[in-house]
Parts: C-alpha cells; sequence; structure tokens
C-alpha cells in the first residue's frame, strides 16, 4: 500500500509523480483531477484564466465573465474580502480570504502542496494580465 501525497488516501498500484505537487507518489485520482490539470496549465504561455483551489480541496480554472477580473468576480470566488498575498507564485498573483482566520477556514491543503504557503479558505492563483482592467492612462 502507498499513500497519496496529496489527499493522503492510501492507494494500491505504482502511483504517479505529483509534480508540480510536493511529494513522492499521488494516486490516480489526484493524478487525474490535479496534478495533470496545473500541468496542462502552467505550459500555457497566455493563460486566460485562473486557477480556483478550494477550501474542500477542488482544483478548478476559472475564466472572468469580460476578460478581466471584477472585484464581485473576485470576492464571489474567495468567498470573502480579498487579499492579496504579499508573494507571487510562477508571476502569477495569490488571492485570499483577508478574513480567513476570523472566519475559522480550514487550511487549504491543495494550495499548500503546490506552493508550500499555508493559506486559509479558498485562494485564487491569478495571472496579472486578467487580474484587472489595465489603465493606459
Amino acid at each position: 500500500m502507498n499513500r497519496c501525497s496529496i489527499c493522503n488516501k492510501t492507494f494500491t498500484g505504482h502511483g504517479n509523480n505529483p509534480s508540480p505537487f510536493n511529494g513522492e507518489k499521488c494516486c490516480d485520482e489526484c493524478n487525474r483531477n490535479y496534478v495533470v490539470p496545473l500541468r496542462i496549465y502552467q505550459i500555457t504561455k497566455e493563460p486566460k484564466n485562473a486557477v480556483l483551489f478550494k477550501e474542500d480541496g477542488t482544483v478548478t480554472t476559472i475564466t472572468p465573465k469580460d476578460g478581466y477580473f471584477t472585484l464581485d468576480e473576485l470576492q464571489s470566488l474567495i468567498e470573502g474580502y480579498i487579499e492579496l498575498y504579499p508573494a507571487r507564485y510562477l508571476n502569477h498573483y495569490i488571492v485570499c480570504d483577508e478574513e480567513g482566520l476570523l472566519k475559522r477556514r480550514k487550511r487549504n491543503e491543495s494550495f499548500r502542496q503546490l506552493t508550500g504557503i499555508g493559506l486559509l479558505g479558498n485562494v485564487l492563483l491569478c495571472p496579472e494580465r486578467i487580474f484587472e482592467v489595465p489603465n493606459y492612462e
């Protein structure tokens, strides 16, 4: 028996390389649902979507409605007031819940496995080019 480094469940078989997530091996389900989609996302040169890491462990890509995220869209995805984490990950903004600790949100394990950063609640990894409408003044 092996233990998945992403979901922490036991599995049989050889397992998969969890990169870009940390760890030794991952199960087929995590490989299919997290690893492969993130690998594809990372090789996209000009991403037009962001990656949402939900508190429950699900990971999905999100496309802004009009090409750029609005404050309302970001707050809806994060489920609260947004905060920009002070560092970036692979030149992407990290958007998290400003009040995650006050709301007693759980640590986002899927995001932590990828980045090593322990944030609470939903986390959005967003390319700079779609974060907000550019100001050309």
